[in-house]
């Protein structure tokens, strides 16, 4: 794999304390980024997502897909925090650091001495981001949580007709990206300041302010005495037409038109049979077909007419040449492995991972001409920087670093001293 050009964060480290999802997808993208990701994780075990379906053994090393995923490029650290030495490494560690990230109950930094309040006294201008269910202040934020709690707590589940886990974990990914962005307004500020600051980031604040249309139909119409109550959202919208997944002979596809201009060439492609939807005062203007009065009949007459075709890909190639937003819904492996645009984007790549083989992975959504965002390296084996980081950056010397393996303060898994020769097979193909 080339790496034409580093990325725009290549002078920063991060030190990563992180684990399942939230955290690791933030570091994971600051690794894309060029960022120099040193992730610290639990002696022995590993981090949590090690443990996570699904899990492959091939050649007596097992690995996770799901650690694969968030974790390619960044250098793993196992050492143990229980020990004076682990904790003293730590400690040289954060001075390398210029942002810590952490991920776990609102308590457990704090039992291990390494909170922000503990870690600023170390480093001062440190940039420190927390990321939790509920954050760490509010009644709620002692109590325990994942993804699904706060898809619940945050009104999402509630939004969902029927009520359903999301399919993916938004609240996680999404707190992610607005702990990426908060960290990179605190480098921004540090540079301009020399401050570094704390960065408390909850789950279900940013799962809540994503309701971005029914809870403010709420709030515009609260102060005039008449409000309305949020709809559940379910395959169709209750509030918006066309806009909703429409069910047809062997699938299904999304149609979404919320402007003038189109409306009469959406009617044309239907087809006579339904060219008095044009007429009907319910659906003369956006307006009349984006209210919860209207749309449920106009959703209906899509259904039908999608349904009247011998596929979904005519419903598709009908829309298109009409130049309405449309799209047949795709699976996942149809698109990771056929689709056009996907491959156009460059968002699966191939990257050879140690004890797999040649495995495809997501692409960078950031597109940057000059700092490319890209896969930067294949998902470290346990413990597999030990070695380079104690003395790349903190200057150890062999001897003191294998002390520290026979006195149980570092450890790796077996498949670390087997790499150099798994790696010279990338150098003979």
């Amino acid at each position: 794999m080339k790496e034409t050009k580093p990325g725009a964060l290549s002078k920063y480290t991060i030190l990563d304390f992180t684990w399942v999802l939230a955290g690791p997808h933030a570091t994971k993208m600051f690794r894309d980024l060029g960022a120099n990701v040193i992730k610290v994780e639990q002696y022995k075990a590993g981090a949590n997502e090690r443990h996570l379906p699904m899990r492959v053994t091939n050649d007596g090393v097992t690995q996770s897909s799901y650690s694969i995923n968030v974790n390619r490029g960044k250098k793993s650290v196992c050492l143990n925090l229980k020990t004076p030495e682990g904790m003293e490494l730590i400690k040289e560690l954060i001075l390398k650091s210029d942002v810590i990230i952490e991920n776990f109950a609102p308590d457990v930094m704090k039992r291990l001495n390494l909170d922000y309040e503990a870690v600023k006294k170390i480093k001062e201008d440190i940039i420190y981001c927390s990321i939790s269910c509920f954050g760490h202040w509010g009644p709620y934020s002692h109590r325990p949580g994942y993804d699904l709690i706060a898809q619940s707590a945050s009104g999402w589940i509630a939004q969902s007709d029927p009520r359903i886990i999301a399919p993916v974990s938004i609240g996680d990914m999404n707190a992610s990206m607005y702990a990426t962005t908060a960290i990179l307004s605190a480098l921004l500020y540090r540079e301009q300041t020399g401050k570094g600051q704390n960065i408390d980031i909850a789950l279900t604040d940013c799962l809540f302010q994503l309701h971005e249309n029914t809870l403010p139909w709420y709030m515009v119409t609260e102060p005039l005495g008449n409000p309305k109550q949020p709809s559940a959202v379910g395959a169709k919208h209750p509030g918006y037409a066309p806009y909703g997944i429409y069910q047809g002979k062997n699938g299904a596809i999304a149609i979404a038109l919320l402007t003038e201009a189109r409306w009469p060439a959406l009617v044309k492609a239907m087809g006579k049979e339904f060219s008095w939807l044009i007429d009907d005062p319910r659906f003369k203007t956006v307006s009349h077909r984006c209210s919860t009065d209207n749309a449920p009949a106009l959703h209906q007459e899509l259904e039908k007419w999608v349904m009247s075709l011998p596929s979904v890909e005519d419903a598709e190639k009908a829309l298109d040449e009409a130049g309405i937003p449309c799209m047949r819904v795709r699976g996942l492996v149809e698109l990771a492995t056929k689709d056009p645009q996907i491959q156009a984007r460059e968002m699966i790549s191939r990257v050879y991972q140690p004890f797999i083989g040649s495995m495809m992975m997501y692409g960078s959504p950031l597109k940057l001409s000059e700092t490319p965002s890209c896969i930067r390296g294949y998902a470290p084996l346990l413990g597999e920087h030990n070695r380079e980081v104690l003395k790349g950056v903190l200057g150890r010397s062999d001897d003191y670093i294998d002390k520290l393996y026979r006195d149980g303060v570092l450890h790796h898994e077996e498949g670390v001293d087997r790499l150099p020769q798994e790696l010279a097979k990338i150098k003979q193909k």
